[in-house]
């Protein structure tokens, strides 16, 4: 009985024994924390701050590039593109929500300076930058129209369907059915008719599905 008690009471002393030993183990992994969490804290303000930095810069540049821009001439505005997107050179390569709106912006003027290859690749950028970003399927929708005005129909369709697919899109609709209208240029009127009708039941009240039910009649007729 002796014995087991000795025992027994030996087991809270051991419990001391064993934390007094590893004292400095405990110690350590808390500093380690602590040290990890203020480390985190200070990237996390680091990133917010440059992110602050980064978009305020972009503002500046999309205010010049559009102030007054109504009575500007061709080759002012022209000017004033070339301006921004040199700017925009350095930012466009950033990650985040910076390299996401710097590369919309960039995607917007190389579109209207009719620059569709160098326009498709800033929009490809900005969907592949803000992949969960609300602004990721309409980077697809304005990449899949450069590559329409470039006539590369396959790229077309790929970025139209993407758009398409995208969750809570609402343009889902319309690029259905460009995706639909892009397969019927190329020759595919049977994929055409399937993604058509795919518009009109998904969306039967939709303008687009309305113009998909009018291809859906002609295509048939002429099958």
């Amino acid at each position: 009985m002796e014995g087991k008690k000795f025992e027994k009471a030996s087991i809270g002393e051991k419990l001391s024994v064993f934390l007094d030993s590893r004292k400095v183990i405990f110690s350590s992994v808390l500093i380690i924390a602590i040290v990890a969490l203020i480390a985190y804290a200070v990237s996390a303000a680091v990133v917010v701050k440059s992110n602050e930095k980064g978009l305020a810069t972009i503002d500046g540049i999309t205010y010049q590039l559009t102030k007054d821009s109504v009575n500007l001439s061709a080759e002012e505005l022209d000017a004033r593109r070339a301006t921004a997107m040199d700017s925009l050179s350095k930012l466009v390569k950033k990650g985040g929500v910076v390299g996401v709106r710097a590369n919309v912006l960039a995607g917007e003027i190389t579109y209207s300076q009719k620059k569709y290859s160098d326009a498709a690749k800033y929009w490809v950028a900005a969907a592949a930058k803000g992949k969960k970003s609300y602004t990721a399927p309409l980077a697809y929708f304005n990449a899949a129209t450069c590559y329409e005005e470039l006539g590369e129909l396959d790229k077309a369709m790929s970025y139209y369907e993407k758009a398409a697919k995208a969750k809570d899109f609402g343009m889902a609709s319309h690029a259905e059915f460009n995706f639909a209208r892009v397969k019927e240029a190329a020759g595919d009127v049977d994929g055409a008719l399937e993604v058509y009708n795919s518009v009109v039941a998904k969306y039967p009240n939709d303008t687009w599905a309305a113009l998909a039910k009018s291809r859906i009649i002609v295509l048939e007729a002429n099958k």
